[in-house]
């Protein structure tokens, strides 16, 4: 794995995480010290300590990351050894308001941890001794004397299981391996600095329940003990970077988040330390990085005069300034296309590593207009829209490390950002996944990613561990291959990604580490119940009462088969509909079901799927929309919308007679809306709008200025009518006054429109779906634009609507089904938490059952309806 050594960092601090956590409760105060720390070797890796209280307890509870990380079989010993050694009565009264360390020590092919408690008070041979006897029932227990001091072996199965441990200078010390207690107590090993230990105990915090130290001088022998290959573009970035880093954790259920910061000594010849010196920028690069990128490293610049002077010095120390001489003096000359390059350049690039391994740079661009005017100056043109550098090492120069193997790179320029490969080829490739919008901001595992973690840092190394996997897989040395593949004890593939960022914070970094977890508890993870289908499904999922105890969920495949199915997941009853259901399905007072297809049938189905007396009944024409219901002389009838026809039937199927509206001049091009008058309102395809009254007869018509047909409808207050049109005109007229006109952005070629409560304002929201953009506008007074959010990919799917629990609003459903992913926003326009979730079009989100909790039923490609509790 010579590129992706940070993957290795972050395991090492999810293992240390989850062994503390299993000891995690044995104190019930804090210890003010992390002197005990002076004991251990050198070499040692990582530290954390952990805070033991009942806050921490709560915090940690069902945190599945740390078995992914640590092994179940690891974890069933671990909590073995703290329920009955370190949690015995025997010995509470001596670790009460003690932290417990852990640390990792490098031995052959393996690691160990050492496990360290310090004690509140000195625990005398006699008290050693009855410890011992009270160990005696559950462990064969040995006692070994060296280096002056007594270790204790504890031991049980076949075979034998051994924990080693020793009390020496006030401190209980435990470890499965005896060298490392050895190590501990042989004076003549070096230890860890205490200017390490202090910079450790400055940067804990004590509101925090985990923190961790990591001592920068084992970089190098951390890369050497878990790759079979040591150099790598990015992992060389880090070599050299002397110092240490203490984060504290930020806890999110499915993700490791460390928080803090990292000292730089003695850098000279380190690349990163080069950004100690900036200030953070926002990195907005990673758009367009493409969705097969396996790792990839953002860096931004704030002052390039010092990064240039910085980066010299680089070169000087790695001797290899003589070699660049003549492209800085070309650099130097401002008179040169080449010298002006640094001034039209954005000094925020990128490295990417694809799949195939092939290596993408980019280059954020300033100003467009002076990069035309040198372009053909500096390049040579290559067909089509890619050129080549004409001088060598140009961007190694510019920018050092990152470029050092694109000498000579061929470039294209997309939007404000240039982008070079090694090869035609595969800046071509490149060129076409980035037509096609395949992007890796359009994946699930980054949507949540983007969630996590902020854009503004001076370094972002990201590993995508799904694109990924196979190249860490055969970078580890055999035996940890063998871990890192095992899906029954381990969960390394469940995790989404792995990432580091870097802040230049006054000749140092503020730091953070995350590691993005597929959680079992995340939404979309682990379903509570699946419903298999022979198909895919056609209408959404519904959820209506099935009787006074129980409630319903009716979804239709493409066979037309309508199926019930109980709130457990189990099936209630099926039934072959003729057709495919048109518009919504409806539940009425009686809880009858209401519906129309397209194959001309109407139906009013009973809670047991048997259509009532007189349904199905057939319609003399298609219908456009589903059926209304409208209330004239005193009963209920229903309206069903055709091309050029309005039908109406009484609730027992039959034909009502006294009604006059069967014949139509304009296509209908919206579904029907009853208004506070008892009218019932549509739009059509010139641009006018219809009112009937309950017999069915045209009462009022109103031509918008437009011959476009009426694309959404809305009655509402004292609001006559609101439309919008296909031209993209928003028009309104109220009772008594004249209308007022206003134009939407530019249109794409398909889009949809629509009215709907949103945040709880007077008047509905006007809803815009333009191919890649949700658009949501307040237009109470003007049109104002509320919020907005721009998709990867176009958008095939009308959004859906879901109402809100705890108020009248709705949240708005998008399904995206180029990438497969299900979006649901709030009211002030954020993806709520646990979305996006993987999904094809057509969900449902709410109660399933009568007070019931909020659930996801969405469908998969493998044909099953997944029901997904929402644990907010």
């Amino acid at each position: 794995m010579r590129n992706t050594i940070i993957v290795t960092v972050l395991l090492f601090v999810g293992v240390i995480a989850a062994s503390i956590f299993y000891f995690r409760d044995i104190n019930k105060e804090q210890h003010s010290t992390l002197k005990p720390l002076k004991y251990l070797p050198d070499n040692t890796y990582l530290i954390a300590s952990i805070k033991n209280d009942e806050i921490t307890d709560n915090i940690f509870k069902d945190f599945d990351l740390f078995d992914a990380l640590l092994g179940h079989q690891e974890m069933e010993l671990i909590k073995r050894y703290k329920n009955q050694i370190l949690r015995h009565e025997a010995l509470y009264e001596f670790i009460e308001g003690q932290d417990v360390f852990l640390s990792f020590h490098p031995h052959a092919d393996s690691l160990h941890m050492l496990f360290t408690v310090p004690t509140a008070q000195n625990i005398s041979e006699s008290d050693v001794n009855n410890l011992m006897n009270a160990y005696s029932a559950n462990y064969k227990i040995q006692t070994i004397d060296t280096l002056s001091e007594r270790i204790t072996a504890f031991s049980f199965g076949t075979p034998d299981t051994t924990l080693y441990a020793t009390y020496y200078q006030q401190v209980l010390f435990a470890s499965y391996s005896k060298d490392i207690i050895l190590a501990v107590l042989n004076k003549s090993i070096p230890k860890l600095s205490e200017k390490q230990i202090d910079y450790f105990i400055q940067h804990s915090s004590r509101n925090t329940p985990l923190s961790v130290f990591f001592p920068h001088q084992n970089y190098s022998a951390v890369v050497k003990h878990f790759q079979q290959r040591e150099k790598g573009i990015f992992s060389d970035q880090f070599v050299g970077l002397q110092g240490q880093s203490a984060w504290n954790i930020n806890f999110k259920q499915d993700a490791l988040m460390l928080t803090g910061e990292s000292e730089v000594d003695n850098s000279k010849g380190n690349y990163i330390a080069l950004f100690r010196n900036q200030t953070k920028k926002t990195q907005r690069l990673y758009n367009y990085f493409p969705s097969n990128t396996a790792v990839f490293m953002e860096y931004s610049i704030s002052n390039y005069a010092k990064f240039e002077a910085d980066l010299k010095q680089y070169f000087e120390a790695r001797e290899e300034f003589k070699k660049l001489e003549s492209t800085f003096q070309n650099l130097a000359d401002s008179s040169s296309s080449i010298g002006k390059l640094s001034h039209v350049l954005q000094h925020n690039f990128a490295l990417v590593e694809q799949t195939n391994q092939v290596h993408v740079g980019f280059i954020g661009i300033a100003d467009t207009a002076r990069w035309k005017h040198i372009e053909n100056r500096i390049l040579e043109h290559e067909g089509e829209d890619i050129f080549r550098f004409r001088n060598a090492n140009v961007l190694y120069a510019l920018y050092g490390e990152v470029f050092k193997y694109h000498t000579r790179p061929y470039v294209s320029r997309v939007d404000d950002v240039m982008v070079v490969a090694n090869s035609r080829n595969e800046l071509q490739n490149y060129i076409n996944n980035f037509r096609r919008k395949d992007l890796l901001t359009g994946t699930l595992g980054f949507k949540n990613f983007e969630k996590l973690q902020g854009n503004e840092a001076n370094v972002t190394l990201f590993v995508h561990n799904k694109n990924s996997f196979s190249k860490i897989l055969y970078s580890l040395p055999i035996h940890y291959q063998k871990k890192f593949r095992n899906k029954e004890n381990y969960g390394y593939q469940d995790f989404y990604s792995w990432s580091l960022q870097l802040s230049g914070n006054n000749g140092n970094f503020s730091s953070q580490v995350y590691a993005l977890y597929k959680s079992k508890n995340a939404l979309g993870s682990t379903p509570t119940w699946t419903y298999q289908l022979e198909d895919r499904a056609i209408t959404a999922p519904y959820v209506f009462e099935h009787s006074d105890t129980s409630q319903m969920i009716l979804i239709q495949e493409l066979d037309h088969t309508l199926h019930a199915i109980h709130p457990s997941g189990n099936k209630l009853w099926s039934t072959i509909i003729a057709g495919r259901i048109v518009g919504e399905i409806q539940q009425l007072a009686d809880r009858s079901i209401l519906l129309v297809t397209d194959r001309s049938r109407l139906y009013r189905l009973d809670t047991n799927g048997k259509n009532l007396k007189g349904f199905s009944t057939g319609i003399p024409n298609e219908p456009l929309f589903e059926p209304t219901l409208f209330n004239t002389n005193d009963q209920e009838i229903i309206l069903v919308p055709t091309a050029n026809s309005i039908y109406a039937y009484t609730m027992e199927g039959n034909r009502y007679t006294d009604w006059d509206s069967e014949n139509i001049s304009q296509r209908i091009t919206t579904n029907l809306i009853l208004t506070q008058k008892n009218e019932v309102l549509f739009g059509t395809d010139n641009g006018t709008i219809i009112w009937l009254n309950d017999k069915g007869k045209t009462t009022s018509t109103e031509k918008i200025p437009s011959d476009s047909k009426v694309q959404s409808i809305m009655d509402f207050s004292n609001l006559k009518v609101q439309a919008v049109v296909d031209d993209g005109l928003v028009y309104r007229s109220r009772e008594g006054t004249s209308h007022v006109r206003w134009e939407l952005e530019e249109l794409k070629n398909k889009f949809w429109t629509g009215f709907r409560q949103i945040s709880g304002r007077a008047f509905p929201e006007l809803i815009l779906l333009n191919e890649n953009q949700l658009k949501v506008y307040n237009n109470e007074d003007s049109l104002q634009l509320q919020f907005e959010h721009y998709f990867t990919r176009n958008i095939d799917n009308k959004p859906q609507f879901f109402k809100n629990r705890t108020s009248n609003d709705y949240f708005i459903g998008v399904a995206s089904k180029a990438s497969n992913l299900l979006y649901l926003f709030g009211d002030n326009g954020a993806v709520l938490d646990g979305f996006p979730v993987e999904g094809q079009p057509l969900f449902y989100y709410g109660g399933i059952n009568y007070n019931s909790e909020t659930y996801l039923l969405c469908m998969r490609r493998d044909k099953k309806l997944y029901a997904f509790k929402h644990q907010k």
